[in-house]
């Protein structure tokens, strides 16, 4: 494929993903028919997830389901253009064309994600050949990680793109949610003044930027963390006022959904709903709110169907943990290969395990405190260590750029309890997965930007006075975030022979097919397992039952 029709291809499916957003907002949405793009690209992401929770349920995402829903969300986004009176000078479309550039230099690539052939293409390429199936989880660990971005991305198989466009999930998040940090910057309100919101919306932006520049290695986790970075962001605009902002509270509604249908341990941050729920409304008008904001109707049917697919796959609510799981359920997955996942994920976040080590005793080591010696040394540094640098680094060079005069720390006492949940987090992430990947990242980041913010928000710095040194600050971001994606197509291209001009798709192993097409059928049950195919992964006994691929290898 030519670099031409790749980019071309790229802007069509970004197209689609807005148009769905622009119909989200004008016709499911009670309080953003006016959201700018970098919101109706989120609503986008958001509805096209549920369309593809829905139509799983009794269709593969087949070539002839897929055009039809690209083609619906190119109809919407013409629509959305006709209502835009003069597309040149509009600032939002400007926006959206120069951070597509952008990420131009990030969707090229030749070496992906080290889970992607592991697991994602196999999941992914089973939505397309087949409608839900039970019990999959059984056959292969491809089947036990149901995350909403492989859903989502089942949607883009065509004849045209093939299984080379699964990084639009990842792209659109970092473009769509790069825009709202953006505005969030040059919002002027009334005081016109650098407030705390703007500057922590600075520091997540050279963030995002500078430490998620890789494409590749976003995976399932990093984009989840840039959304609950946006997330937080919200939270500070929603509690610093005392009348409830309804927009900001059903954007909070709809990115707190995706978060917890993205990976299993985001579900923990379910709990943040109660904060805001509380602030604003008792348990007994639950009911009148629920009749007032619609879109908390889509959210719970978005989260009945993340608990139907985990159910349907593996037997459990929240994959692996095992009090969430149904043992009695036919198709469910052994107890025992369940726990040993969840003590795998907690060694190997512990630094108790890698493709080349283990530690002798693993049920000893992942008790309470036991690993961090260990943790320290394989882990801490460099890995932590070198983030702590980084943060410590953009921190001392927005100073030195807006040089604050005074030492002042104050803020909103409504803000105590997003400290507290925060913290709380910590502590979770630190005892169970200690592996910025998961989880880590945001709240360490947070833990230096926010008290920054706050500093740097009582020096009542005038924007009009200060524009200058947040755009060098804001430059000086997409600079490195440049560079670094050309510094690594360079060596790809040295260490790869990646021709990105000729051929700009990244690489799938050529026995993928081979091995996983079959295995990827769907299974049904039979009287009997011939006693010479029992030890394969064609046949298998489960509850005493007996279940054999429709397919040979």
């Amino acid at each position: 494929m030519p670099i031409i029709s790749f980019i071309g291809i790229y802007l069509l499916l970004l197209s689609s993903i807005i148009g769905y957003g622009y119909f989200f907002a004008n016709n499911i949405s009670t309080y953003n028919k006016n959201a700018n793009i970098g919101y109706l690209g989120i609503y986008g992401i958001f509805i096209l997830t549920l369309i593809s929770y829905l139509t799983n349920l009794i269709l593969p995402h087949n070539f002839i389901h897929n055009y039809i829903v690209i083609f619906l969300g190119l109809f919407f986004f013409v629509k959305y253009i006709f209502t835009i009176k003069k597309i040149k000078k509009d600032l939002d479309i400007k926006l959206l064309l120069f951070f597509i550039v952008i990420s131009l230099f990030a969707i090229f690539y030749f070496k992906n994600h080290d889970d992607f052939p592991y697991y994602h293409l196999s999941f992914m390429h089973n939505i397309t050949l087949n409608k839900v199936e039970f019990g999959l989880g059984n056959f292969d660990l491809a089947y036990n990680h149901v995350s909403s971005l492989f859903f989502f991305h089942s949607l883009f198989k065509l004849p045209f793109t093939g299984d080379y466009f699964y990084f639009i999930g990842p792209a659109s998040i970092l473009i769509f949610i790069n825009m709202i940090l953006i505005k969030n910057i040059y919002q002027i309100d009334k005081e016109k003044n650098l407030n705390f919101v703007k500057f922590l919306s600075l520091f997540i932006f050279i963030f995002i930027n500078v430490f998620f520049y890789r494409l590749a290695e976003h995976g399932t986790d990093r984009s989840a963390i840039i959304i609950i970075f946006l997330i937080i962001l919200l939270m500070f605009q929603i509690l610093e006022n005392k009348v409830l902002d309804r927009i900001k509270f059903e954007n909070f509604i709809i990115l707190l959904t995706l978060v917890v249908s993205i990976k299993s341990f985001y579900a923990i941050y379910a709990f943040l709903f109660f904060i805001i729920y509380f602030k604003f409304f008792s348990i007994k008008k639950i009911f009148l709110f629920i009749n007032e904001y619609k879109i908390i109707h889509l959210s719970i049917a978005f989260c009945l169907l993340i608990f139907f697919y985990n159910i349907a796959y593996t037997g459990c609510l929240v994959y692996p943990v095992v009090s969430t799981c149904f043992e009695n359920a036919f198709w469910a997955m052994d107890m025992s290969r369940i726990e040993m996942a969840m003590n795998w994920y907690e060694l190997w976040s512990k630094s108790g395990a890698n493709p080349n080590y283990r530690v002798d005793n693993p049920d000893y080591y992942i008790q309470g405190f036991n690993w961090i010696h260990n943790w320290f040394d394989n882990y801490f540094f460099n890995k932590v260590s070198d983030a702590i640098l980084g943060l410590i680094t953009i921190i001392i060079i927005t100073i030195i750029i807006l040089r604050p005069r005074k030492i002042i720390f104050k803020y909103s006492n409504a803000f105590n309890v997003i400290f507290i949940a925060l913290i709380i987090y910590f502590f979770e992430w630190f005892y169970n997965h200690p592996a910025l990947r998961y989880g880590g990242y945001h709240l360490l980041a947070l833990s230096f930007f926010i008290p920054t913010a706050i500093l740097l928000s009582g020096q009542k710095f005038k924007f009009s006075k200060y524009k200058r040194q947040v755009h060098l600050l804001i430059i000086i971001s997409i600079i490195i975030f440049t560079t670094r994606n050309i510094n690594r197509i360079n060596n790809e291209v040295e260490n790869y022979n990646y021709n990105f001009v000729k051929s700009p798709t990244y690489r799938i192993q050529p026995d993928f097919y081979k091995l996983k097409k079959n295995k990827d059928k769907v299974f049904s049950k039979t009287d009997n397992c011939k006693l010479e195919v029992k030890s394969s992964k064609n046949c298998k006994e489960i509850k005493g039952y007996t279940f054999f691929y429709k397919k040979d290898f």
